[in-house]
């Protein structure tokens, strides 16, 4: 007798949890399921992992296929659990490389995203993301993208955003040449389409506080000018498999036909995907992918240094 896919018993809280501790080279979609339907009892146990992640970060960084704090950042996003925020943000307050080795390019391609579900109404600990010289540089560029999913879910008015974001121009960035903070806050300008802080980018495009290869002043004005638009960029959560199904460390077999996988963790967008969501001035360079400049290192440690 065959049994059907819905007639398979209901997984445990502890088989869910061991199901989504280590990278097994495919997606738990099964386990990630039960996780949702058993959203208000798992809650605890992952908010759990990220409190112990947030107190020993480098002792979590050096697990090379622990993954269960990952799952939990976005089940946790998806559910809208503001009780996930302030150990977040402790979480990518870790200095030096510890964020990537925890995340991957997770930071560049979902942070930003989990940031703006899991907000709990303080703009305090995001502040302190952006405007601490101590934090990666590509977290501060996402802390700084938040405050725009923040404004297109209605969690903060467009008016207090662009406020924020002329406070960084004036006062709360150090001067940092072609850092991925400066690259993140003229981006992020653009993407607001904030006219009244244009003298502002011209002024850190005048300053070399942005990267050249990353962006040209002429493409920036041309979007702060141009029309809104809605980039899905900045839509919170809302679902953990299309998000995450497509990473390449669940796809091995493809992504062995498209070379290494760049982390373990890393994150592929489909072509579609990404011309849909990312304008293309703006196409964000993996950090352990090649640098575009031709020099053979890593961008996180040509170009994309902070």
């Amino acid at each position: 007798m065959t049994t059907h896919p819905n007639d398979q018993a209901e997984m445990t809280i502890s088989e869910i949890l061991k199901e989504l501790e280590k990278s097994t080279g495919r997606f738990p979609k099964r386990a990630i399921e039960q996780a949702i339907e058993q959203k208000a009892a798992i809650i605890p146990h992952l908010l759990q992992v990220l409190e112990e992640v947030a107190a020993r970060p480098e002792e979590f960084a050096d697990r090379q296929d622990y993954m269960l704090h990952i799952f939990a950042m976005y089940l946790l996003a998806q559910f809208r659990e503001k009780r996930a925020y302030r150990p977040l943000v402790t979480i990518f307050s870790a200095p030096g490389d510890i964020p990537d080795r925890l995340v991957g390019d997770a930071v560049t391609e979902g942070l930003t995203q989990i940031f703006g579900s899991v907000y709990d109404g303080d703009p305090r600990p995001l502040h302190s993301l952006v405007e601490s010289a101590n934090v990666d540089g590509y977290v501060r560029a996402a802390a700084i993208d938040t405050f725009l999913v923040l404004w297109a879910s209605e969690q903060m008015s467009r008016d207090d955003v662009v406020a924020y974001y002329w406070s960084l121009f004036h006062e709360k960035l150090e001067a940092s040449p072609c850092s991925p903070v400066w690259n993140g806050l003229v981006s992020a300008v653009a993407d607001l389409r904030a006219p009244e802080l244009l003298e502002e980018v011209r002024e850190a495009f005048a300053k070399g506080l942005v990267e050249p290869m990353f962006a040209g002043l002429k493409e920036i004005e041309r979007d702060v000018l141009g029309p809104p638009r809605p980039l899905r960029r900045y839509d919170v959560i809302t679902d953990v498999a299309s998000e995450m199904e497509a990473w390449n460390c669940f796809n091995r077999e493809e992504s062995e036909t498209k070379g290494p996988l760049l982390a373990p963790t890393l994150a592929s967008f489909s072509e579609t995907a990404a011309n849909d969501i990312l304008p293309i001035r703006r196409v964000k360079v993996g950090r352990n992918e090649p640098c575009p400049c031709g020099s053979g290192k890593k961008h996180k440690k040509c170009c994309g240094r902070n």
